[in-house]
């Protein structure tokens, strides 16, 4: 399954392998159940805090491995601690590359609580090997955060971010200074998913004193579903089936080879 690549270019096979990896991270919070593809191992768990008043520990996510690469895989919203983190908007200076713009301040904070173990992990491992960075939605901003300060900080210059669902997580100029140092990074997106679109590109004075603007960080590659309702419109199943479009067979052995990993059709 491993491929070792730099080139800036949207992979259907990287993408159909990351959303499988995204799909898991939900049962592995939920119950630690993770299924990887044929050769892969679990090296890590991810663990963060979410909540603003009454922050609590949670799992956010894993880190697998396989001889040539390794996936670091972020989960999205799943209770009401993450809601609250999601809904603190504000922004505060990005504090791991300096003068990099700002980034949402409750997003940010959870990033904060996971990086220091993170990057203990990240720290041990072979930095010749590839390292994907992914998540769904709120994942897929922490996935940014990620791999920003990843490629800055560690010995992995070369990430390859694919995102799905993400929101716009940073200013203008974080924006900028990410796509500066993440060479690949791709947005994948439903175009009638409404959380995307979140936090609003501005937020005029008076919500603040300043004012605070937001942009979307990666490559766009839209992809097109309508299932009349806002859940399924952002769900992982179907995001992971109309991906799987790109490359049928391809899905059709991960399913074949590693039953489980990636989510059967939806009636």
């Amino acid at each position: 399954m491993q491929t070792l690549r730099h080139e800036n270019v949207y992979n259907s096979k990287e993408a159909i392998l990351l959303a499988g990896m995204s799909y898991q991270t939900y049962p592995f919070f939920e119950s630690e159940t993770l299924i990887l593809p044929t050769d892969y191992q679990l090296r890590a768990t991810i663990r963060g805090r979410s909540g603003v008043t009454d922050p609590a520990e949670a799992v956010f996510g894993f880190l697998a491995e396989i001889k040539e690469q390794y996936v670091l895989a972020f989960r999205g919203t799943a209770n009401v601690l993450d809601i609250d983190s999601d809904l603190d908007l504000f922004q505060i200076e990005y504090p791991y590359v300096p003068n990099s713009g700002k980034t949402h301040r409750g997003i940010t904070h959870i990033y904060q609580s996971l990086r220091a173990a993170l990057f203990e992990e990240l720290n041990s491992c072979t930095s010749s090997k590839e390292l994907y960075v992914t998540g769904h939605s709120l994942g897929g901003d922490l996935a940014i955060l990620a791999s920003f300060d990843i490629a800055y900080n560690t010995e992995f210059k070369n990430p390859l971010l694919y995102t799905l669902a993400a929101g716009r997580i940073g200013d203008p100029l974080f924006a900028s200074h990410v796509s500066e140092v993440v060479k690949s990074g791709f947005r994948i997106f439903n175009t009638h998913d409404f959380i995307p679109t979140l936090p609003g590109e501005e937020y005029p004075t008076p919500f603040t004193e300043e004012g605070m603007s937001y942009r979307h960080v990666g490559q766009d590659h839209a992809i097109d579903f309508q299932k009349d309702n806002m859940f399924l419109n952002h769900r992982i199943n179907f995001y992971c089936e109309e991906i799987g479009n790109e490359d049928s067979s391809f899905v059709e052995a991960l399913r074949t080879t590693s039953p489980g990993f990636y989510p059967d059709p939806i009636d």
